[in-house]
């Protein structure tokens, strides 16, 4: 059977060409009467449109850009984007320019100018590492929404902007689930200590947010009589978290477990190792299958760890804008990863 052009379906359905180009590509401008005229031609051949072949045959330029955290060289945010890179060699086939800005995600003014260079960038599509300001996540989303500049969302969802996808855990989920692992660890412990990273007296992100949310929830429901000792940590001042953390283990030696919900477990761990090596075992959990933090689990210092493939979560995000931006092609707006929990036993068949 000979391969049907858009030039038959156009004459098939008494429609111009432009118009069937705009059906297939999911355009705007096309009144109802030619959009029903093709899309009964297009049913009745069974048509599958080749968006990959489309794509490559425009020749376009695509650029593509991400605003993303400062971080360390082994850290969450450093495999997230090593995903979108991985991302991009995949579709290295497609003119696609990328372009990252980083911002310290405890200085909303860093996050202000970083979206500002973004935006004179001019760019096609945009994946976005949220700040924990809502006002000003409204201004950067506001301004390409007007631009009709495409944007993702990574790692934090927001409920109030309408992204093209959103790939991260149910942060509020994953809080309850690590309470239901550390009272379940704890042997009915009366007192759970909460570390917070913070820095100018805030936590990095609105999951963490959302995750000590329902942490705090499921205590309540199902852990009242216990107590939650919050110690909060300066991002900033090292030689003060060394204080922070002695004087905190001195004054408090009857908590046996406590938490962390980011990346900074091994802080803990390798405080108590170095600094009060004879105190009694501390059941540690945290998040994310970062090195430092593989390398305490593997010693026994710290218990648990919840994981969340950051790598996959920014391959699949990039995979997800490219798909709907280049390719045309409609996509889930809402992806969930697993809640995966690691323990000293499992944790070397854990593939990012």
């Amino acid at each position: 059977m000979a391969k049907i052009r858009i030039k038959d379906i156009a004459e098939m359905a008494g429609v111009s060409v432009g118009t069937v180009d705009r059906v297939i590509h999911g355009r705007k401008n096309i009144s109802k009467s030619a959009l029903e005229k093709v899309q009964k031609v297009l049913d009745e051949i069974n048509y599958v449109p080749n968006h990959y072949a489309s794509a490559l045959a425009s020749n376009k330029t695509y650029h593509f850009a991400a605003i993303m955290p400062m971080h360390e060289v082994d850290s969450y945010w450093a495999r997230v984007e090593k995903g979108i890179e991985e991302g991009l060699h995949r579709y290295s086939d497609f003119n696609i320019q990328y372009e990252i800005f980083r911002y310290d995600p405890f200085d909303s003014n860093s996050f202000v100018e970083q979206a500002r260079l973004l935006l004179e960038s001019k760019p096609f599509a945009v994946i976005i590492g949220p700040i924990f300001n809502f006002n000003i996540m409204k201004g950067l989303v506001t301004e390409l929404e007007e631009m009709q500049v495409p944007y993702a969302l990574i790692d934090s969802n927001w409920p109030e902007f309408k992204p093209v996808t959103f790939y991260g855990q149910d942060s509020l989920r994953s809080g309850e689930f690590a309470a239901r692992i550390i009272t379940m660890a704890s042997a009915g412990a009366k007192k759970i200590a909460l570390f917070k990273l913070m820095g100018e007296g805030r936590v990095a992100s609105r999951q963490q947010l959302n995750r000590e949310e329902g942490f705090r929830k499921y205590m309540k429901e199902h852990s009242p009589q216990t107590e939650i000792v919050d110690l909060i940590l300066s991002v900033y001042d090292k030689e003060g978290m060394k204080h922070a953390l002695k004087t905190f283990f001195t004054k408090n030696s009857d908590i046996t477990c406590g938490l962390s919900f980011n990346s900074s477990i091994n802080t803990i761990a390798n405080f108590l190792k170095k600094e009060m090596p004879k105190h009694q075992h501390i059941t540690l959990l945290g998040y994310d299958a970062i090195d430092a933090n593989v390398t305490c689990v593997h010693d026994g210092s710290v218990d648990f760890l919840i994981a969340q493939h950051p790598q996959k979560q920014g391959l699949n995000c990039l995979r997800s804008m490219v798909n709907a931006t280049v390719l045309h092609m409609k996509q889930k707006v809402e992806h969930y990863v697993a809640i995966e929990l690691l323990t000293k036993e499992n944790i070397d068949f854990y593939k990012d």
